[in-house]
């Protein structure tokens, strides 16, 4: 296999792997990046073994993530995308010790993570990407015991988890990112006892909601704005010491919606705004079957969908839009017992997409609008009931990833638009085995098991994952009109018919604009359409331009001339007058002035024709004159000669008369 890598840079476009459709002469072109394979960031671990890369965060032009190169163990690693600037930060455990790198958020640009040196316990450390720059915070407890740090938040500048101190037990802690600032925002299980229930910590504006214990109340719904005065309980969902156990805390615009028990049925979905008035239940599932089992909660647009089992069986998906009222099972996928275990819940936009068998063909992709009609099979990627087993759903801009199974041979990467046709496997990575699929600033990041490597880390370029997908396109029809001017003919055409997948109309640009003027002949116009990810497709239409009328034009006067000889005269004439509208016109004469024509009358035709090839006809007449004799006596010839002889013939009778006379 080859492997190639990337060097990111501020030209790589967001786009989208897809083909346009196009209208007859039409030619689609993807916007830079579409086509680039996915790179290796590096061997970490040189050999079959692998580094297992995981926890993906990227900040600006670099990668941080968690890999064990076989001689350090799970520690701090970045990249910039290339192998050679894919390198260890720092050895945080020394030498072949496990560091447990996890837990990585983006705080004032820099990376902070849970990990341990050791000796120390799981404490929060920073890193500005140097060794010397990677640093514990602040050392909460003492010994390999100590911190327990755990769900690392921001809100309002400040970075937020869980920790204890050996002293009061696991709380909430604050900090700005230095030892100083580095406080408990309240001791909420006063004493040793600790309070926070891990990987309960959500973020709504500047409300910080969490699942705390205290003996009075048990385990019950918090809030905090980061002060100890502004830290409080919520509602005694559970009244008393029992405990209301609120879970999967999941934030939908400004609530946040929770399972929780009151005692008095099992588990429900509620909501908060953060005031106790504002916190109710949204189902009343108990009324429906025994055992009810809210789960997988997920924020899609306004709405909340969950799945919903029971006596452990039966799951379905159900949606709310947080009424008891509005919450209802969107389908039964797979009526009868069983249910089809929607699971991988994953927020598309306004669109939920979720793995499920619906009895027929096996756990498969599907997508859905919150109704019944819109909840439906993608794919059937593997034929049959087996499945394909879809998981690691991942939502990148326009499209969805997932790992796949279609042939029973291993994993593979898959990516769809939630139709049929645009779900297909990703063929660039078709033998890659991906796994930990993280989409983070425009990239996708996954580990991938390749012989000779084992499972190193690998991205796909930014440009990957945008609108790679052309506009469609329709050119107008063709135009033709009827020549009017030199300067050129006014010609107006319809305009081009363009959509997108993204529904933003394309921009439409023209070669020629509408209305001209344009030249005689055919001028190809060329129709651009190119939609914000700079995808383009293109097509062409000819505006013709007929010349369909002759040029006028005036023959010279008849011409009247002796002749210079027996052969004739060498004819002169003035020339033919011609004009045209749209341009020159060349004359063409039939005998051209200075041939020499024979005594006689003669037609002369004169042919006007334009660039076109239209022409015109006129003729005239040049008569030649025939040349006088002359006599032996020198007398002229002609009716001179004949003359004389009358005269001649008049005087001879009279001469006659007179001589008797005489």
């Amino acid at each position: 296999m080859v492997h190639r890598t990337l060097k990111w840079g501020p030209s790589l476009a967001l786009l989208l792997v897809g083909a346009g459709a196009s209208s007859a002469a039409a030619q689609a072109t993807r916007a830079p990046g579409c086509e680039r394979p996915p790179v290796a960031l590096a061997d970490v671990a040189p050999g079959p073994d692998g580094s297992s890369p995981a926890n993906f965060l990227r900040i600006g032009e670099t990668v941080y993530f968690s890999a064990d190169d076989g001689e350090h163990g799970v520690e701090l690693w970045k990249s910039d995308g290339t192998p050679a600037g894919t390198v260890l930060v720092k050895d945080i455990n020394p030498g072949p010790g496990n560091g447990k790198v996890r837990g990585l958020v983006a705080f004032q640009g820099r990376p902070f993570f849970i990990a341990t040196d050791g000796e120390h316990g799981n404490q929060l450390w920073t890193s500005d990407g140097t060794e010397a720059g990677t640093r514990v915070v602040r050392e909460l407890g003492s010994g390999v015991e100590g911190g327990n740090v755990d769900d690392l938040v921001v809100m309002g500048g400040r970075l937020f988890f869980s920790a204890s101190d050996h002293v009061l037990g696991k709380e909430l802690w604050a900090s700005d990112g230095t030892a100083a600032g580095t406080l408990m925002v309240k001791d909420i299980n006063v004493g040793e006892g600790s309070a926070i229930s891990t990987g309960s910590l959500r973020v709504v504006g500047t409300t910080l909601f969490f699942s705390a214990y205290t003996d009075a109340a048990g385990f019950e719904l918090w809030a905090s704005d980061g002060t100890e005065a502004g830290t409080r309980l919520v509602l005694d969902v559970y009244p008393g010491a029992g405990s209301a156990n609120p879970e999967q805390l999941t934030r939908v615009g400004d609530a946040v919606y929770f399972t929780a028990t009151d005692g008095r049925r099992d588990l429900e979905v509620w909501r908060t705004d953060g005031t106790e008035v504002g916190t109710r239940r949204v189902t009343d599932l108990s009324a429906a079957g025994d055992f009810a089992y809210p789960d997988a909660l997920t924020a899609v647009g306004t709405r909340l969908f969950f799945s919903v089992s029971f006596g452990g069986e039966d799951a379905e998906p159900w949606v709310s839009e947080g009424t008891v009222a509005s919450t209802r099972r969107v389908k039964d996928i797979r009526p009868g017992p069983g249910g089809s275990e929607p699971a991988s819940l994953t927020a598309w936009g306004d669109t939920l997409l979720f793995t499920a068998d619906d009895g027929v063909h096996g756990r498969e992709p599907w997508v859905s609008d919150g109704t019944q009609a819109g909840t439906r099979l993608v794919r059937d990627v593997r034929a049959g009931d087996e499945g394909s087993g879809p998981r690691a759903l991942v939502a990148a801009g326009a499209r969805l990833y997932f790992v796949a199974d279609a042939e029973g041979t291993g994993a593979r990467l898959w990516e769809s638009d939630g139709t049929e046709a645009g779900t297909r496997r990703v063929s660039a990575v078709a033998e890659l085995e991906p796994e930990r699929l993280t989409y983070t600033q425009d990239t996708l990041y996954f580990s991938a098991q390749v012989s000779g490597w084992g499972r190193e880390p690998y991205a796909l370029a930014p440009a990957f994952f945008g609108d790679c997908t052309p506009p469609t396109l329709t050119c107008p029809e063709p135009v033709t009109v009827e020549a009017t001017g030199r300067a050129g003919t006014p010609a107006t055409y319809g305009p081009a018919r363009a959509t997108d997948d993204s529904g933003a109309p394309p921009a439409l640009v023209y070669s020629h604009a509408t209305g001209g003027p344009y030249p005689v002949g055919a001028t190809s116009v060329t129709v651009t359409a190119r939609d914000a990810a700079g995808n383009t497709q293109t097509c062409a239409f000819p505006v013709t331009v007929r010349d369909t009328r002759p040029p006028t034009v005036t023959c010279p006067a008849d011409v009247t001339l002796p002749a210079s000889s027996e052969a004739g005269a060498a004819i002169t004439y003035s020339p033919a007058q011609a004009t045209d509208t749209v341009s020159d016109v060349t004359l063409e004469y039939s005998q051209p002035s200075g041939t020499m024509l024979a005594p006689g009358t003669h037609s002369l035709e004169v042919t006007a024709r334009d660039a076109s090839g239209n022409s015109a006809a006129c003729a005239f007449r040049v008569t030649v004159t025939p040349l006088e004799a002359v006599s032996g006596c020198g007398c002229a010839s002609g009716s001179g000669a004949g003359a004389a002889w009358v005269l001649l013939g008049v005087l001879v009778p009279l001469l006659k008369r007179r001589r008797p006379g005489a």
